[in-house]
């Protein structure tokens, strides 16, 4: 039996090549740059990855050239004024960022760290410098900057964009408020002259009837004056809904039930259904109530039921349908006419306010405006769908 060995058990499959690794291998062929220098700069050492990123042969550099004729000109300045004071002050320095330039003109980011030896006196006897390659560090770190100037770029476009915005909306909010103080000043102060007017006519028309009675040639011009002045009253009427819609923002809102209000608008409206001959088709019972304001909702089925039948075809007997269903965030309301139907080009102006787009029929102009106003007041929405000569549909969202 052998006596035990006093050396470590090797592991098993160690390549035993790999433990006659020489320093000075390790020293040329290592990942990083490697040179020592005299205390003035002068290159005394370098390994051959810092020789084989400078593109030198060593007889070039060693002896011939300093460490500072390695860096850039403002390297050089900052290495002699920081480093080196830094360097002989606490005896190393670390990470300090310089370019290193090669034979070929092109230049190496690199961080450099170093150490100073000193003689036996403690005066500066060599340096010894590792440089490490920071190429792929420094294009993140462009890239880095370069994100960050995008985002600051960004960032101003949105503060312009926003300030503009602002500004339009400041511009909005005054026109807005002028047009609302418009409406009101006019529907205000237009009373009493129209009232005035109403007075005189009917004075007029007694006047008349007492002295000899109103002649063939003025019956007509009385009744045409009083007829104005009944429209006259109208549109200021009409201009006071205006103005207090514009004031209720957001009123408050209920579960409205829509059957009745559908009902008491049928009623209203009895003497034109009859007159036409339409019929209507009703069905209302997938949702029962309305998330809206109570006032407004009789004003928008009004509004859809009495534009279905004022803009009838004339060859067809109006036919009429209001139906409703239930989505996810909104009760729908349809109101569907085979009436005259509607240019796609004119879609968007039929809610504008005194937009009138046919002239056949009496009207202000105002009607499609307070629907599509109230339902936006409460986050709904309006939409509608036509075909000229075909008829007409009005969506109505109302948001839940």
């Amino acid at each position: 039996m052998s006596a035990p060995s006093d050396e470590p058990e090797r592991p098993a499959g160690l390549d035993l090549r790999l433990t006659q690794e020489s320093a000075e291998d390790l020293y040329e062929q290592a990942p990083c740059g490697y040179c020592s220098c005299l205390p003035d700069g002068t290159l005394v050492k370098l390994n051959q990855t810092l020789l084989a990123w400078l593109g030198y042969a060593r007889e070039e550099v060693v002896a011939q050239r300093t460490l500072q004729h390695l860096l850039t000109i403002g390297g050089a300045l900052h290495f002699e004024m920081h480093g080196m004071p830094l360097l002989l002050l606490q005896g190393h320095v670390r990470e300090l960022s310089y370019q290193l330039r090669r034979k070929d003109g092109t230049s190496l980011p690199v961080l450099l760290n170093a150490d100073l030896v000193r003689d036996w006196d403690g005066s500066p006897l060599v340096m010894r410098i590792m440089l490490v390659d920071i190429t792929d560090r420094r294009q993140y770190e462009l890239e880095l900057l370069r994100t960050k100037n995008l985002a600051e770029q960004q960032r101003e476009q949105l503060a312009q964009a926003n300030a503009a915005l602002q500004t339009s909306n400041e511009q909005l909010r005054r026109a807005n408020v002028d047009l609302d103080s418009f409406i009101y000043s006019a529907s205000h102060d237009l009373r009493l002259p129209i009232t005035n007017i109403e007075g005189l006519v009917q004075l007029l028309r007694e006047q008349l009837a007492e002295e000899q009675g109103p002649t063939g040639e003025l019956q007509p011009v009385l009744a045409m004056m009083q007829e104005s002045v009944e429209r006259f009253k109208r549109t200021i009427e009409h201009l006071s809904d205006v103005t207090k819609l514009q004031k209720e923002h957001a009123p408050p809102t209920t579960d409205v039930p829509l059957w009745p209000v559908v009902e008491d608008v049928c009623q209203d409206l009895k003497p034109l259904i009859v007159a036409t001959g339409a019929t209507l088709e009703v069905d209302v019972a997938a949702c029962p109530t309305v998330p809206f304001s109570t006032k407004y909702l009789r004003s928008v089925v009004y509004n859809l039921l009495s534009n279905a039948l004022k803009f009838r075809h004339p060859d067809r007997v109006p036919q009429v349908q209001i139906r409703c269903r239930s989505e996810a965030a909104y009760v729908v309301l349809e109101v569907q006419d085979n009436g005259l139907g509607i240019e796609q080009a004119y879609h968007a102006e039929l809610f504008i306010m005194f937009r009138r787009l046919h002239n056949h029929v009496e009207g202000s102009g105002i009607g499609l405006f307070m629907v599509k106003r109230s339902v936006e007041n409460q986050g709904g929405k309006v939409e509608v769908r036509s075909t000229p000569g075909v008829g007409s549909t009005f969506t109505v969202y109302f948001r839940r």
